[in-house]
């Protein structure tokens, strides 16, 4: 296990994204802090990042499986996978049906797996199970949201925003990435700030941008774009025009 919080300082922080997870980190989604309470996560790229301005997200999906029967207290379990490789779900989650009340179905951290069989994968917990399996149940799993992290497009699907490298990053390598702390974005429309109460900044699903949230959800058609922060210094009067150094609210 690594420590729940790694000191960085911000050399380590904006460390050049690295093909060797040992050069700047220990653990894909390990949470750093840097001296002026910023707050990081070391991700891989899953596809080259090439606008430092813009958000990307997690690409993985869930898997929906089949937990099957396992004594109370194990930290081990089989369930249906006919493809995964080794640790595809390390440091994922898993969640657990098909119990006779709903007060039973647990949400489990998942520590790591074994290569599939071609039918089953082992997981190993990262703490035991609290009830019995006495059958087989339902259950739909979810690798570490950082480790497969890429831009923000309409034909990759439906994705959100996990954090914000602010540098290119080479598909297949590491970076850490800033979660929540003051930085800059670029703007898809409206400048934050150019207008009395034009505070709350939201992230364009589209493409990573930032986006007004009065522009995506007062619209006409609103939709429901997730919050990306708020716009940090003073605007209007003298500096009417608006700004786009944010506090990025991601956890």
């Amino acid at each position: 296990m690594f420590p729940s919080l790694t000191e960085l300082d911000f050399q380590q922080a904006y460390h050049a994204p690295s093909a060797s997870l040992g050069d700047i980190g220990h653990r894909i989604g390990q949470l750093g802090r840097t001296p002026d309470g910023s707050l990081w996560r070391l991700f891989k790229a899953g596809a080259d990042i090439t606008n430092p301005l813009l958000l990307p997200g997690c690409y993985d999906q869930p898997t929906d499986c089949t937990a099957q029967i396992t004594a109370v207290g194990s930290e081990t379990l089989k369930v249906t996978e006919t493809t995964c490789a080794k640790d595809l779900y390390k440091d994922g989650s898993i969640i657990i049906g098909g119990a006779a009340t709903a007060a039973l179905r647990r949400f489990y951290h998942i520590g790591g797996n074994t290569k599939s069989d071609d039918t089953y994968t082992t997981l190993s917990l990262h703490h035991p199970l609290v009830s019995a399996l006495v059958a087989t149940a339902w259950a739909t799993m979810w690798p570490n949201r950082f480790r497969d992290v890429r831009p923000l497009n309409a034909a990759g699907g439906f994705m959100s925003a996990v954090c914000y490298p602010m540098q290119t990053v080479t598909a297949t390598y590491y970076a850490w990435g800033l979660v929540r702390g003051p930085c800059f974005g670029t703007v898809s429309s409206t400048i934050p700030g150019a207008a009395a109460n034009d505070r709350l900044i939201v992230v364009q699903g589209s493409d990573g941008a930032l986006i007004m949230a009065d522009e995506s959800w007062g619209k006409g058609t609103p939709d429901s774009q997730q919050i990306a922060g708020y716009l940090i210094p003073r605007t209007g009067g003298t500096y009417a025009c608006g700004d786009q150094h944010f506090m990025l609210q991601l956890e």
